[in-house]
């Protein structure tokens, strides 16, 4: 028989190592125990203890990987994303943990790290949308953003140091909210192991008489118990709520249900769960439907997109119907949560996975209809209603673009709190000035008439400063007439459809007198020629309009030539031009008969108006450019003048004006 002697300090060295072995794979299979149940609070320590006394390569990115969902699922990216590194680098045999590491990375709001990592993982998996859609939340996130008209506050009057999330409304004048809370102050109640924080709960708020939310507190038994409630829906009397219940069996949580109580004489009804046709499957986050007809949820049950998607039951003659999932519009591979109907219709929903800023992101849902059928119109809320954060649980007052939403934007520590929101409502004005073109001064007795596609028609008489104000809508198409005696109208065209900050409209109007005669600008046709120049178009529209604005006037269309050439041939050219600026007018729907045309050669020199004047230094008001004017210029600018010669004018030949 053979037999082998060690050394005692051999056989020590190996009884530690053996120990030390026992431990680790102790404080290993404890934490993972823990995860496996869900309780990821009460896994990190005993993994963390596991991770640092490990050697082995492999067990280390192992642990980091279970690590890193732990503290993801506790909303703690920063180190979710450290953890997911280590069992990259480690070389984890489950690829995602990459994938899990960029979602962790744009959560914290390091978009640059995030933006490597999934493409990176792209490159590896060119088929991943939730890479593909990682890679387009990150460079949506890095560019300027846009007009940001919501203002979000946190509401300090309803949060504790604990998570606070999912409000809704109640009450008439939205005095009143429910809103789901993890606090821990009252009673000593016991931290939850899944998230560290106390129990969930429903709690109740109103406002006092100071507009203050008064102290929040927890609906009494059998609303809350023992177990997790939360995530509640009111019908849009308020007298029926849908909430979150999370049993334990044993210290295990058992999957969420929905349940359903009425209320009546200012008090709640015993709970009931909600039948929805399957069992054993986790059914939480209820919407109701305004009307009660129809329940939103979220569940993992089979035949869904992927993660946790959003389902709709209908109810008839008191039963609820099999659930339909919402489809891929709404749904994707990840998580989509926490639906809420509006007061018009509108769904509204959170999402980890469509394009976004990081975490879960707010969405609205607008139904639409093409050729293949019923499609939802998905839209990010954008920022600041979304953050890098998670933000979710959003509540309107009614159809106002108000209310109240959960994110947790702003705390290191994951913690969920309410903010409000509102988007401001848009201002706009008209004001401006009517002047005569001729004089500069204000024109007397003056009015305006305003007039709108939302129904809005109103006179208002033009101030003796020539000066007018007034309020305007938003999505909102004008017209604005001014008129006045002895003077042409004038019409202008503006709308606020497409205006997504405060504006004033300001116009500043030159009234033309009717006895003036009016010269077109920039129609100097070309020498010898009668064919409209080019660049003509624009001016013939000016006159167009003001003719068109004008319908009851009369008019004649005089065409003057320079004083180069044969007299006779120059009233012949400038019949022709003034003939052709008829036509013109003709075929754009001006009635014939409210036209004359005359040639009237070089017989009639410009006078300069101080508009004129203004354009050409060598010129001043008064100027008659006859031909002994013109020759005592200089070279360049008698050319000049010989083109303002060639000129079309017209002139009233009959026309009430002012009345509309």
């Amino acid at each position: 028989m053979c037999t082998f002697r060690f050394p005692l300090v051999v056989i020590v060295a190996f009884v530690i190592l053996l120990i030390q072995g026992c431990s680790i794979g102790n404080k290993y299979s404890a934490g993972k125990k823990a995860y496996d149940i869900g309780e990821y609070h009460r896994a990190i320590p005993l993994l963390k203890k596991a991770y640092s006394k490990e050697k082995n390569k492999y067990a280390k990115g192992e642990t980091s990987y279970f690590l890193g969902d732990c503290y993801s699922r506790i909303n703690l990216p920063i180190k979710a994303a450290s953890s997911y590194s280590k069992s990259v680098r480690y070389k984890y045999e489950v690829r995602e943990a990459e994938l899990y590491m960029a979602d962790s990375y744009i959560n914290a709001g390091k978009y640059e790290k995030a933006l490597e990592a999934y493409e990176s993982y792209y490159e590896k998996v060119p088929r991943s949308l939730r890479a593909a859609n990682g890679i387009k939340s990150c460079k949506l996130a890095m560019k300027s953003p846009g007009v940001e008209r919501y203002q979000v506050e946190k509401v300090k009057d309803l949060n504790s140091k604990q998570s606070d999330f999912c409000p809704v409304y109640s009450g008439k004048d939205f005095d009143q909210v429910y809103f789901t809370s993890m606090r821990t102050k009252k009673k000593k109640r016991k931290r939850n192991q899944i998230t560290g924080q106390g129990g969930a709960n429903i709690y109740f708020s109103h406002i006092d008489s100071k507009g203050k939310w008064t102290e929040p507190e927890a609906l009494e038994e059998p609303i809350n118990t023992s177990f997790d409630e939360g995530e509640g829906s009111l019908t849009a009397d308020g007298k029926e709520m849908y909430f979150t219940r999370c049993r334990y069996e044993k210290e295990e949580a058992t999957d969420p249900e929905i349940f359903q109580m009425s209320r009546a004489g200012g008090r709640w009804s015993e709970p009931v769960a909600v039948a929805l046709g399957i069992d054993s499957v986790m059914m939480a986050h209820p919407a109701i439907s305004p009307d009660g007809t129809t329940i939103y949820f979220v569940s993992d049950m089979p035949g869904g997109i992927g993660g946790k998607d959003i389902w709709k039951s209908e109810n008839s003659g008191g039963e609820w119907s099999a659930p339909v999932n919402m489809g891929k519009d709404i749904n994707t591979s990840g998580d989509e949560m926490f639906p809420y109907v509006r007061a018009d219709g509108t769904l509204y929903f959170s999402s980890d996975s469509h394009v976004g800023y990081g975490g879960l992101d707010i969405y609205k849902a607008t139904k639409k209809e093409d050729a293949n059928g019923e499609i939802w119109e998905i839209t990010n809320m954008g920022l600041p209603i979304n953050s890098f954060a998670d933000d979710f649980g959003i509540a309107f007052k009614g159809v106002d673009e108000e209310g109240l939403l959960s994110s947790t934007r702003g705390s290191s520590r994951g913690v969920d709190n309410l903010f409000s929101f509102i988007k401001p409502k848009l201002k706009f004005a008209l004001e401006g000035s009517v002047l005569s073109s001729k004089t500069g001064k204000p024109v007397q007795g003056a009015y305006m008439r305003l007039i709108g596609t939302d129904g809005t028609n109103i006179k208002q008489t033009i101030a003796e400063d020539g000066s007018f104000e007034l309020k305007l809508k938003p999505k909102t198409e004008y017209v604005q007439l001014i008129a006045a005696k002895g003077y042409f109208n004038h019409k202008e065209k503006f709308s606020t459809e497409n205006e997504l900050e405060n504006r004033t409209f300001k116009f500043e109007i030159d009234m033309m007198p009717t006895e003036t005669a009016i010269m077109l600008k920039n129609i100097y046709f070309d020498e010898g020629s009668f064919e409209l120049p080019e660049g003509a178009k624009p001016e013939l529209e000016r006159l167009l309009q003001i003719l068109l604005d004008n319908p009851q006037m009369k008019i004649e269309v005089g065409a003057h030539a320079d004083d180069n050439g044969d007299e006779t041939e120059n009233l012949i050219l400038s019949q022709k031009r003034a003939e052709t600026v008829m036509r013109y007018l003709v075929e754009n729907n001006v009635p014939e008969e409210n036209l004359t045309s005359k040639g009237y050669g070089k017989s009639k020199p410009l006078v300069v108006d101080r508009n004129l004047a203004s354009q050409y230094k060598f010129l001043k008001a008064g100027d008659v450019l006859s031909p002994d004017f013109i020759t005592r210029l200089k070279r360049s600018n008698q050319a000049i003048a010989h083109k303002i010669n060639r000129r079309i004018e017209f002139k009233i030949a009959d026309h009430k004006v002012g009345k509309r």
